[in-house]
């Protein structure tokens, strides 16, 4: 009985990290010359919000961008993406992804509360059984993206 009830909190969170995820990227200003092409989202080290992203997908799009969702199992290797998520398991990997990524126009989320001191733009904390997020706005500024305020007013935000 605690095994289940343990798998559907996970499974809850993944899908409001999934809508958080699909609201993040609403929410950012992306390159003009990218608006044509699909919105890829690639998520590193957690099974269950590949699932709900890809539910997401399947109906809505952002800023009319096709969204994408792609797996990788470690931060090395990672083609052209506007978002990745790097799961809590994977957030040793954070300096290489910040690292890999410097120049790309790509919008890091963590799994890891505390990462945007690493160089995450976003990163999920629990505040007890509530979910919220950090976010860096300087993080996200040197990654060569805008947030809107909006975004920055619902987060924490943290340099």
């Amino acid at each position: 009985m605690l095994f289940s009830l343990s798998f559907a909190a996970k499974a809850q969170i993944a899908q409001f990290q999934a809508l958080y995820i699909y609201n993040f990227a609403k929410n950012i200003a992306w390159p003009a010359e990218d608006a044509q092409k699909d919105l890829v989202i690639t998520i590193i080290g957690d099974n269950e919000l590949v699932s709900e992203l890809n539910k997401l997908a399947q109906t809505k799009k952002i800023a009319n961008r096709k969204v994408v969702v792609k797996e990788s199992a470690t931060a090395n290797g990672i083609a052209k993406c506007d978002v990745i998520y790097l799961g809590e398991s994977k957030s040793s990997q954070i300096a290489n992804l910040v690292s890999n990524q410097r120049g790309n126009k790509t919008l890091i989320v963590s799994g890891k509360s505390g990462q945007c001191a690493s160089g995450a733009g976003v990163a999920f904390v629990m505040n007890g059984a509530k979910l919220g997020f950090e976010i860096s706005n300087n993080n996200i500024k040197t990654a060569g993206l805008q947030v809107s305020q909006k975004l920055l007013n619902l987060g924490t935000e943290v340099n």
